[in-house]
């Protein structure tokens, strides 16, 4: 079985009705893969309440940490 990875995932450019620093966390098991559009959409439903366009839940509009690497 794999490790954890808590990733840190952060606005870097507006999307839509999600400004730029809105930061969300979401933990991955058993994967170093990067979060998904599916994923980061529904973490940051689930902190903020905010119905992000899944369309713009990638790389382009947010930068993505493995921080359990730290």
């Amino acid at each position: 079985m794999g490790a954890n990875h808590l990733w840190k995932v952060t606005c870097i450019k507006t999307a839509q009705k999600v400004p730029v620093g809105l930061t969300v966390e979401i933990v991955k098991s058993g994967t170093t893969a990067i979060p998904s559009a599916k994923e980061i959409k529904a973490a940051i439903k689930s902190k903020y309440g905010i119905d992000a366009n899944e369309g713009l839940c990638h790389r382009s509009y947010f930068e993505m940490v493995d921080i359990s690497k730290k």
